[in-house]
């Protein structure tokens, strides 16, 4: 009789024992996710916003892609995206070429967890001048590269009828 049993308590000790598992791995993942500190990845990713304000303002095309993963793609309203660090320089380079001279970011919600963080904000672009060329709303997704917080997708929206600025995205280099 114990032997017609056996079937049976073997499955029991099974299902308890994949169920301990199961716990130990819900544990496992809520431990990880209460050692990410989002107010270190708020932190990192308004410093880097700054780097590429100044930079942006600065003119040094390299640094404000520096901002970005090496595998970032920028999506604009109208445009075709724009993917990799070299096509990158050169986007913001023609932006500079059309007398965008200042490019200000102001975050209003980031949330994420260790692995991406989600950057919700607004944005507006001026001429020389400190005139307004075109404003808008933006989402950045980031990722973490050499241990640091970089923008891996980037898509704006101009809150004009129509985008007060065309970027000429042609002759980009071959990705």
């Amino acid at each position: 009789m114990l032997l017609n049993r056996f079937p049976f308590w073997v499955f029991i000790c099974l299902i308890a024992f994949c169920a301990c598992n199961n716990e130990q791995d819900k544990l496992q993942i809520e431990k990880s996710a209460s050692a990410f500190d989002i107010k270190q990845g708020e932190a990192s990713v308004m410093q880097s916003n700054l780097h590429f304000m100044k930079s942006f303002k600065a003119g040094d095309t390299a640094e404000v892609a520096q901002t970005f993963t090496t595998d970032a793609k920028i999506m604009v309203s109208g445009q075709p995206p724009v993917t990799g660090k070299k096509n990158l320089v050169h986007f913001f380079s023609n932006m500079m070429k059309k007398n965008i001279a200042e490019y200000k970011l102001t975050t209003v919600k980031i949330s994420g967890d260790s692995s991406i963080l989600v950057e919700e904000g607004t944005y507006t672009m001026m001429d020389s001048s400190r005139r307004q060329k075109d404003k808008g709303e933006y989402i950045s997704l980031w990722q973490q590269e050499s241990g640091n917080w970089k923008i891996y997708r980037d898509m704006w929206v101009s809150s004009n009828p129509l985008s007060a600025i065309k970027i000429d995205n042609g002759n980009l280099p071959s990705q």
